[in-house]
């Protein structure tokens, strides 16, 4: 199977199921496994430069009427063609964050042959592994991904037992700094599980600047 990755964590997810080897296009912010670098080609690219542009400039450009919520990312359209995907892995959860998924289902629309395009939108730890799954279905490994699952889910549980009955320290966990933007989705319950005590956000909530 041909696979398109067009979310870093969706890359991390193939490669946790044994499957970085059917990958063939990724994204330019995807660096792991480090033997996709040289051999899987890079289909999106940045409008902006995190080199030159400050906290509070790239604020604005997203914010801005240029961009007005559509997607700070660009997606060789060519590219992904040439290279004839089966399935394409994208999200929706944030506009700004990665090519959006609108752009994706429209530019695979031109394909001949159109790959199945999954969208991943996950906001609880529980979503986060239960993306393996739904991953792994697609990709004809559904009971790898369920014995993953388990297993991470054992880890988890044993970082709670670990770290109960300690002191919890107030922890803020940032974002963006300008303006200040605080990390929800399952950011606080990695905090609560780590034996922290997480502020200004809840689990599963989308925290807004």
């Amino acid at each position: 199977m041909r696979i398109v990755s067009l979310l870093p964590a969706a890359t991390d997810i193939v490669a946790e199921l044994g499957l970085a080897g059917d990958l063939v296009g990724r994204t330019h912010e995807c660096d792991w496994p480090p033997e996709l670098l040289s051999r899987v080609p890079v289909v999106t690219a940045a409008e902006f430069s995190a080199d030159t542009l400050g906290s509070r400039e790239i604020s604005d450009a997203v914010g801005g009427a240029a961009h007005s919520g559509s997607s700070l990312y660009t997606l060789d359209t060519e590219a992904l063609a040439e290279l004839a995907p089966d399935v394409v892995l994208t999200q929706d959860l944030c506009d700004v964050c990665a090519v959006s998924y609108s752009g994706v289902s429209q530019a695979v629309r031109v394909l001949e042959a159109g790959p199945r395009v999954l969208s991943l939108e996950p906001r609880t730890l529980d979503d986060v592994l239960d993306c393996l799954v739904t991953v792994g279905e697609l990709l004809g490994v559904r009971e790898r991904a369920e014995r993953r699952r388990e297993e991470l889910r054992a880890r988890l549980a044993e970082v709670r037992r670990l770290t109960a009955g300690r002191a919890r320290p107030r922890v803020v966990a940032i974002e963006w700094l300008d303006p200040l933007w605080p990390a929800g989705h399952w950011v606080p319950e990695q905090i609560a599980c780590a034996g922290g005590e997480p502020l200004l956000a809840s689990p599963g909530s989308t925290p807004s600047r």
